[in-house]
C-alpha cells in the first residue's frame, strides 16, 4: 500500500476514516477481502500470504502497511512485510525492508516507521493526515481537508454513505516533498506498476464500516464489505 489520508476526531461518532490506496505490480495475484484469518478482515495477498490493510472489528481497529522509502538494497530472503497488520511487533525487525505500520483505535492513531535500523513512533493528534511511503505529513492532499465528514448511516450504498470520501479517492495530486498524482500507472523493469484498489473504513466505538474497490478512480465499483458489529 503506498498511500493512507486519515482524519481523526476523537469526539465524532465515527473517530477514525481511513482511505487507503494500493499500489502493487499489477499481476501479482490477491484475494478480496474477507476473514482470511481468524478475526481479521482485509485482502489476501496470495503470494506472501499477508495483508494490506487488516480491520479488526473486535478492537475495533484498522492497522494499514505502506513500504518505506528509500528501498533498502536487496540482501537475500525477507520476511513478507504482509504480517505485520496481523501479528505484535516483533522485537527484531532487523531482517525487514523498509516500512510504515499504520495503526488506529477510536482512542489512538499511531504509525511505526522502520527503515532497517531504526524504529520510529509517531502518535497523530486530531485532525487530516496524510502517510505515504516517505513519512508521515511530509506531503500535502488538499481534496482531504475539502472533503465534508460523511454521514455513514448505517446500510446504505457506498457513495452515499461516504459522500466526499469516494471522489477523495478518485485522483488529485500531493503537493510537498515528494509530489505525484494520488493514483499512479507505470512500467517497472517490463511489468506493470500501479494502484490496484482502495479502500474506505471508518471506526466508530462499536462500529465499523469497511468498502472496498478495485480498479480505483471515478469509475470504481464499490462493494461493503460485511464485517462483524460489536455492538
Amino acid at each position: 500500500m503506498c498511500t493512507v489520508l486519515l482524519r481523526f476526531d476523537p469526539a465524532a461518532t465515527f473517530p477514525v476514516l481511513l482511505a487507503a490506496v494500493r499500489d502493487e505490480y499489477l499481476a501479482r495475484p490477491w484475494e478480496p477481502p474477507a476473514e482470511h484469518w481468524p478475526g481479521f478482515w482485509g485482502g489476501r495477498d496470495s503470494t506472501g500470504g499477508g495483508t494490506w490493510l487488516a480491520v479488526d472489528p473486535a478492537a475495533p481497529a484498522v492497522t494499514a502497511l505502506l513500504n518505506g522509502f528509500p528501498p533498502l538494497p536487496p540482501l537475500g530472503d525477507r520476511p513478507t512485510r504482509g504480517a505485520l497488520p496481523l501479528t505484535p511487533l516483533p522485537q527484531d525487525l532487523s531482517g525487514f525492508d523498509a516500512f510504515h505500520l499504520v495503526r488506529a483505535t477510536p482512542a489512538e492513531v499511531t504509525v511505526l516507521s522502520w527503515n532497517g535500523t531504526d524504529l520510529t513512533t509517531h502518535t497523530l493528534p486530531p485532525g487530516d493526515h496524510v502517510i505515504v511511503n516517505q513519512g508521515v505529513d511530509v506531503n500535502d492532499f488538499a481534496p482531504l481537508h475539502a472533503a465534508a465528514t460523511p454521514p455513514l448511516a448505517p446500510d446504505t450504498p457506498t457513495r452515499e454513505a461516504w459522500g466526499d470520501w469516494v471522489p477523495l479517492l478518485a485522483g488529485g495530486t500531493f503537493t510537498g516533498a515528494a509530489p505525484r498524482t494520488l493514483l499512479v500507472r507505470h512500467e517497472v523493469d517490463g511489468l506493470e506498476y500501479g494502484s490496484g484498489s482502495a479502500s474506505l473504513v471508518a471506526l466508530g466505538r462499536d462500529t465499523v464500516r469497511y468498502d472496498f474497490a478495485t480498479t480505483p478512480g471515478p469509475s470504481a465499483t464499490w462493494t461493503r464489505i460485511p464485517v462483524p458489529q460489536t455492538r
